[in-house]
């Protein structure tokens, strides 16, 4: 498998899964015990399990409120070191909302991330996870890039 593609089925797809699914475990997985988190938008910077612990804890909040969540993701850029085991990656996100009343999932906002990537036991994790709001709609977010999401 190549890295691209062992970093989507390792990082991307999963993280997908985990909102769809709200499955805290998993998305607290894909990242390392030392994740280090950037909210440009706040000015704020969050490390560890208290961070994981906390952003992973919204994902029961929506299922115990009827809302179903999702994420997707347009990767833009991405650059490896020497040995192919640390990786950065620039991309947008797309996050979706369904509340109870509504018929279907549906794009609520956009952000602009950087990852720092790193093999840990031969599986790729994130250890930095940097972010802001972006002004986008779908088309832009879409427009020929390489996106993931999963079917609905």
């Amino acid at each position: 498998m190549d890295l691209i593609s062992a970093i989507k089925q390792d990082i991307w797809i999963p993280f997908m899964e985990a909102y769809r699914d709200y499955d805290e475990e998993k998305l607290k997985s894909i990242h390392t015990e030392d994740i280090l988190r950037i909210n440009i938008d706040n000015n704020q910077i969050r490390y560890g399990a208290p961070y994981l612990n906390e952003f992973a804890a919204f994902l029961p909040r929506m299922k115990q409120n009827g809302d179903k969540v999702g994420i997707a993701f347009v990767i833009l850029t991405t650059a490896f070191n020497n040995t192919k085991e640390i990786a950065y990656q620039t991309g947008y996100y797309q996050f979706q909302m369904q509340s109870m009343e509504e018929e279907a999932i549906s794009p609520r906002g956009y952000g602009y991330f950087h990852v720092g990537l790193r093999k840990e036991k031969d599986v790729w994790k994130i250890f930095l996870d940097s972010d802001k709001k972006a002004d986008l709609n779908t088309a832009q977010f879409k427009g020929g890039n390489t996106v993931y999401e999963l079917e609905n």
